[in-house]
């Protein structure tokens, strides 16, 4: 018998997220995760509306991705503004708070770990 395949939801976030929305943000996937589709469910992050990604932001999604994996779920950003992805992948959280892939296109290959 083979797995059941995750299923993914949409979830927007933006313009801006101030560290004091971070609790409700977290509440609200939390809610949307235990009341919404089952078994794993991917949660695609739209993120494209944020104006101005900083390290609150990421902060943000991190706590995000947490709160998802807590419940046996995962995050994936998807529509990642160019400061954003510069900003995870200056602060090594890229393979934390990976990008969805557009459909068809195939995966990299995994970085080389240590010698």
């Amino acid at each position: 018998m083979l797995p059941t395949p995750p299923r993914a939801v949409i979830w927007r976030l933006g313009p801006s997220i101030a560290r004091a929305d971070i609790p409700a943000l977290c509440d609200r996937l939390r809610l949307l995760l235990r009341t919404g589709p089952r078994p794993r469910t991917t949660v695609l992050c739209d993120v494209r509306a944020l104006d101005a990604p900083d390290l609150t932001t990421v902060e943000a999604l991190l706590r995000l991705q947490l709160t998802a994996r807590r419940l046996g779920h995962g995050i994936r950003l998807c529509h990642v503004p160019e400061g954003l992805g510069l900003l995870l992948t200056a602060t090594g959280l890229t393979e934390v708070l990976p990008a969805a892939l557009p459909p068809g296109t195939p995966r990299p290959p995994p970085l080389p770990g240590p010698p």
